[in-house]
């Protein structure tokens, strides 16, 4: 099955010749990422998302936590966070080949009020999981793919049904326990998830680490344990992660200075912002401009 999927997801990304970088196929939210060799390191700030992959290996790494997945496995990353990753398997004649999806938590936590599943067994609460790709979840996934050459009536109807049933099929994977958990709007992780939405929102922003555990209704020591167990860091390590990847994105995007960059993001200082900026990606924020070689680590 996978041999057969990954060839057809390979046709047509040589037929629309795609390139290494994620492309959306425009229907249910789905991209092909295709990768004819080995990557650098990436930083990125991932959203809720399943990743599945038909061929080759990539690996992601939280904080000291490597996950690893290939061929026949599939990724889930539960929440908003700052990654490293790398694809670590790939050449022209056998690339790295997976379809990604973002996660919809609205959905997830509507299907298991019908479910009620029990996270009782779930002993990882990390936000990023790998694990065998059940036979189901890769068939709803390969349906939803092949819609692309279908009728737009067909497309509209029948996008947001396979969309539910992947949805409802990821939190019966064994490496879905995290979602279950989410799916909870009183646990633990549910309100870790909300103060990210927060430092996401607002990261520009002056931030009391103190007053953000008390808008998610926990105590500054029980919000920094369950946060450092859910992103493998401190909540400001983390606001400070968001700030860099936003001035990465508005440095290669945009010609404002880098002293703008800067403020704009939250840095109080050009040389604080060039420092961790350096730290971070390996070179100075000056180097990131558009049409420069860029140096990633």
């Amino acid at each position: 099955m996978y041999k057969d999927f990954s060839a057809d997801v390979i046709a047509y990304a040589d037929k629309h010749r795609l390139s290494n970088e994620p492309t959306p196929i425009g229907v249910g939210g789905l991209s092909i990422v295709r990768s004819r060799e080995p990557s650098a390191l990436m930083n990125t700030l991932y959203n809720p998302l399943l990743c599945l992959v038909l061929q080759g290996q990539k690996e992601a790494r939280l904080g000291e936590r490597v996950v690893t997945f290939s061929a026949g496995e599939s990724l889930i990353v539960s929440i908003n966070i700052p990654t490293v990753s790398q694809v670590t398997a790939a050449s022209p004649a056998k690339p790295y080949v997976a379809l990604a999806l973002e996660i919809c938590l609205d959905t997830i936590r509507a299907i298991q009020a019908e479910l009620e599943l029990s996270d009782d067994d779930v002993a990882d609460n990390a936000s990023i999981a790998s694990g065998i790709s059940g036979g189901e979840l890769v068939q709803a996934v390969k349906r939803l793919f092949e819609l692309r050459d279908r009728s737009y009536v067909e497309q509209k109807i029948m996008a947001p049904i396979l969309l539910r049933e992947i949805h409802f099929r990821l939190l019966l994977e064994s490496h879905g326990g995290m979602l279950r958990r989410l799916a909870y709007p009183d646990s633990h992780e549910s309100r870790i998830n909300r103060a990210i939405l927060k430092l996401q929102k607002d990261f520009a922003e002056p931030i009391c680490v103190q007053d953000l555990a008390a808008l998610v209704g926990m105590s500054a020591s029980s919000f920094h344990e369950h946060f450092k167990a859910v992103t493998a860091t401190t909540p400001l390590q983390f606001l400070k992660d968001v700030r860099l990847l936003v001035a990465q994105q508005k440095l290669l995007a945009t010609a404002l200075s880098v002293s703008t960059v800067g403020f704009e993001v939250g840095f109080e200082s050009t040389a604080h912002f060039s420092r961790e900026y350096a730290r971070k990606f390996g070179y100075p924020p000056s180097q990131n401009r558009r049409g420069s070689v860029q140096a990633i680590t």
